[in-house]
């Protein structure tokens, strides 16, 4: 890519995509185009095709998803499935179609079988049976890395897939375990709450991924990753749920006592990334766990309060 390439970035809004955004912004990258959900339905094939016709991105960072937490997806795990497809391939399929340079797709690290060795590397690949509770969604992600893949040996383009863990950053209010617990904490603070309730044992790991760290990994694979595989891109680190909400205790200064709910689920067990492969092409993660938490939590604070204020003056 250069400075004046044409840059397609799906998902923009949310949480990844922002700070896609913010990062290419801050690279010099002049030439960005997005379109909102009102804007392009990406479920709608016809209309992709129409965009990526008069548009002609030259390269597409690829985020757009139907995500959300383990209680949504085990609700719904065809709504998942079948949006979630479509997302992926309309997205590929035109990008393939319309001749686009290079394309990074985003999938997720619940591509590994459930019942993994840990950390799990990139040849577990399509090796076993997905995460029972994540299944619908996960097949989505695994045909979007499949694509990229065959995309890669049909045409010799750039198609390239990064495998992420669990993501959190600014700009995120979706029903994943971050952003719940973000909720309940500031609003533990604002309303002087005696305890925060977080489901289950607080025992599960997970690694956990800033977003900026991510969209800077996803334009070293645009630049440096080979074509037609796919990159696991983690933190290297593993924390349990229990201290992630010890670390919003302490950051958020919270004075009560902290409620494990074992009646509510939780997620898969482990999934932990062996990220390897793309550190010894010469990309790592910068920003530490705490501090990236601390960040988030003072941006979602804030955001709270502001919902505070606007129900106040109706």
């Amino acid at each position: 890519m250069n400075k004046h390439s044409k840059i397609y970035v799906t998902g923009h809004s949310g949480m990844l995509g922002s700070a896609m955004l913010k990062h290419l912004r801050s690279q010099g990258y002049t030439n960005i185009i997005t379109r909102t959900h009102s804007e392009l339905d990406l479920t709608r094939q016809a209309d992709v095709e129409a965009f990526f016709e008069q548009e002609r991105p030259e390269y597409i960072f690829h985020i757009a998803a139907k995500t959300g937490g383990v209680m949504l997806n085990k609700q719904y795990p065809l709504d998942y499935l079948s949006e979630g497809t479509l997302i992926a391939l309309n997205v590929l399929n035109a990008a393939y179609k319309y001749e686009a340079k290079g394309v990074v797709y985003v999938s997720s690290a619940n591509i590994y079988p459930e019942d993994a060795p840990q950390p799990m590397g990139e040849d577990l690949f399509m090796s076993g049976r997905l995460p029972l509770f994540w299944g619908g969604y996960a097949l989505a992600k695994t045909v979007g890395v499949k694509f990229c893949e065959c995309a890669a040996r049909q045409s010799g383009r750039h198609f390239v897939a990064a495998v992420l863990p669990a993501v959190y950053g600014l700009n995120d209010h979706g029903s994943t375990v971050m952003p719940m617990l973000l909720d309940k904490f500031a609003d533990g603070v604002l309303n002087d709450k005696p305890d925060v309730t977080i489901w289950g044992t607080g025992n599960v790991r997970r690694e956990f991924i800033y977003s900026e760290d991510v969209a800077e990994a996803l334009v070293f694979l645009m630049e440096h990753g080979k074509s037609g595989e796919h990159y696991n891109v983690g933190s290297g680190e593993e924390h349990t749920i229990k201290e992630l909400a010890e670390i919003l205790r302490e950051v958020s200064d919270f004075q009560g006592e902290l409620v494990f709910d074992t009646s509510k689920p939780e997620s898969a067990g482990r999934q932990f990334l062996d990220s390897q492969k793309l550190y010894q092409l010469g990309w790592k993660p910068k920003v530490s766990f705490r501090d990236g938490v601390k960040s988030v939590y003072q941006e979602h604070l804030e955001w709270e309060k502001e919902k505070e204020n606007e129900s106040n003056c109706k």
